[in-house]
């Protein structure tokens, strides 16, 4: 016995063709319309550099500001215990600088007063020559002592002065030594007021 096979006829096997084609299509039409495209994200491009600093001195400007601060809060702890021990002043003061301090704590300690508060500090450089040997600088500062009072230590009472305006200008010469920069020496003008 034979089995009939069915009979094709051409147009019959091209209608076949075409709806496999046409569902080929639509289904990739839907899963085209679907998908989320992905984007390759750009090669990365060379690294840009960091902008100059308008100051080449900037870093040096900046250390020798630490250090008057520094210089500060160690003649603030000289004069508000009547002594030099323990203050960190070596380390940022020498000569002139750190005998002027020692000579103004040594006479508020034998006359009995002490400093208390904060002066203001409005500090900037204003001369620098690093290739200078050794490197130097100035600083100019117009320190406000409103809030900066000597006083009895035993008492706590205020000490009249004779100086009313409390914003004097100050020039202070730092030097680089051993690679640290020192205050070595001050003048705050009684006159030059700011």
């Amino acid at each position: 016995m034979t089995t009939a096979r069915p009979h094709r006829t051409r147009s019959t096997r091209f209608r076949a063709i075409l709806a496999a084609a046409a569902v080929t299509t639509a289904l990739a039409a839907v899963t085209t319309g679907c998908t989320k495209e992905i984007k390759a994200a750009p090669p990365p491009g060379p690294a840009t550099p960091p902008s100059p600093s308008a100051d080449p001195q900037a870093a040096e400007k900046t250390a020798l500001l630490g250090v008057y601060r520094a210089f500060w809060d160690a003649s603030l702890k000289a004069y508000s215990t009547g002594s030099m021990k323990n203050t960190g002043m070596e380390s940022v003061g020498a000569d002139k600088a750190y005998a002027k301090v020692q000579a103004t704590q040594i006479y508020y300690r034998d006359n009995g007063f002490v400093m208390t508060g904060e002066p203001v500090l409005s500090p900037q450089v204003t001369a620098m020559e690093t290739a200078a040997e050794p490197p130097k600088a100035t600083i100019t500062d117009c320190i406000d002592s409103t809030a900066y009072i000597q006083v009895e230590k035993q008492s706590g009472k205020p000490v009249e002065t004779r100086d009313k305006n409390r914003r004097h200008t100050a020039v202070y010469t730092a030097l680089k030594i051993g690679g640290a920069w020192q205050i070595r020496d001050f003048d705050i003008s009684r006159d030059q007021l700011c």
